[in-house]
């Protein structure tokens, strides 16, 4: 198992608060409200807006997770003395983006499928819930406009219609772009005396510069890798991780913890000086997925946890449950609530939940083994064209090449 493995069971986990998320935003929507607005008798859902509860649906830490775990994975095999040159680089940005491009232009042709079946309940389940999401299905698909967002406008452009999730994904490709490039630019200097005195003021200034965006996040965990695979900081930080590693995991369960749900009327309107800006949620977030993966990086028993089968099993589905969960929830879900013959809503919400949530683990099973790990094949051979390697042995070759980038996100 790579040493980094444990991430895998992290994604998987995030994945899940993804899920959650959008499940509650459909059926209970009142959750992610300020106090303020709730009426009386609203029950033990309305403590969902406060830590340590909100972290269980906080999706915007999720992403955050994603990002950060981006950042720390596509660095390792740069920082991990592995050989590693421009043209690797180039191959592995190429690689990227066909990793990425292949999974998003499936799950939009599972969205095309739907609607050619009409099998969207979005707009009946809308009146029901009184859910403010936005119906991302009032548009034709056409076959056309599948492959130009899956494999473009959704990766550069920022377009998620017709699948929510993918908002991330130009987030995600930019960001990637962002540690190739800077990779590169450490190229230039990696054998050098004081190289990480160098990457360090390139961190400093890189972060100043992209403080408020969602990008700083890969240049966090790009940090991280750098710090653990450094043999002199890895060594000091290993070192007194007994001392620092608590406070590191107490500071990331706060500031991810942190929503701008129930402003008003939670501890965090301290930090946000009562006013409103809805970015705050992801800069606090981002920083507490930093904090966080630092300290499960150094704590060997919690490693240990995340690299159980169970969250490395998850792990493995963890992107085909993000890309598809939505499509089986706008449909499966949204139907088994219209049709069960329940009158009261909590139990009818919780009863098309659970009778679903297996079948979106089911969908996300068959799309990693049909489309997901298809497109990790793909890859090792466009990385064939720029890694020069003995081809008596392709499994070994792909050994080799795995050894790249131990977990793709």
């Amino acid at each position: 198992m790579s040493k980094i493995g444990h991430f895998e069971g992290i994604r998987g986990v995030a994945a899940l608060v993804v899920v959650n998320e959008h499940l509650l935003k459909l059926f209970f929507l009142m959750a992610f409200s300020d106090a303020a607005m709730r009426s009386e008798g609203f029950g033990i859902l309305e403590e969902l807006s406060f830590p340590p509860f909100n972290m269980m649906h906080n999706g915007a830490w999720a992403v955050c997770v994603f990002f950060v775990l981006s950042g720390y994975v596509l660095s390792h095999s740069f920082f991990s003395g592995k050989h590693v040159n421009h043209q690797i680089l180039c191959g592995s940005l190429i690689a990227r983006y066909v990793r990425l491009a292949i999974p998003i232009t499936a799950s939009l042709l599972l969205v095309w499928l739907f609607m050619r079946f009409d099998l969207f309940q979005f707009t009946q389940v809308a009146e029901l819930t009184q859910t403010k999401e936005i119906n991302p299905y009032l548009d034709h698909l056409t076959l056309l406009e599948v492959f130009k967002q899956g494999f473009g406008s959704a990766l550069f452009l920022d377009n998620y219609s017709y699948n929510p999730p993918l908002w991330t994904m130009s987030v995600e490709m930019i960001g990637s772009i962002g540690v190739f490039i800077l990779q590169g630019i450490f190229l230039a200097f990696k054998q050098a005396n004081n190289a990480w005195i160098y990457r360090l003021c390139i961190y400093a200034g890189l972060i100043t510069l992209l403080f408020p965006t969602l990008y700083i996040g890969f240049l966090l965990g790009m940090l991280l890798c750098d710090l653990r695979n450094n043999s002199k900081t890895n060594e000091i930080l290993d070192s007194y991780s007994k001392f620092w590693v608590p406070g590191s995991l107490l500071v990331g369960t706060v500031l991810s913890a942190y929503m701008i749900r129930g402003l008003y009327s939670n501890p965090f309107k301290l930090i946000t000086f009562n006013g409103f800006n809805p970015y705050h949620e992801y800069l606090y977030n981002t920083w507490g997925a930093f904090f966080l993966l630092a300290g499960i990086v150094y704590s060997k028993r919690i490693s240990e946890f995340f690299s159980k089968p169970i969250f490395l099993a998850l792990g493995k589905i963890s992107f085909p449950l993000y890309l598809v969960h939505y499509t089986v929830m706008t449909s499966l879900t949204a139907f088994l609530y219209i049709s069960l013959p329940i009158n009261d809503h909590l139990y009818k919400s919780v009863l098309s939940i659970l009778i679903s949530l297996p079948v979106m683990f089911i969908v996300a099973y068959y799309f990693n083994v049909a489309i997901n790990e298809p497109a990790k094949k793909v890859t090792i051979l466009i990385k064939r064209m720029f890694v020069k390697v003995p081809m008596h042995s392709e499994k070994g070759f792909e050994s080799q090449v795995s050894k790249m980038n131990p977990e793709q996100s």
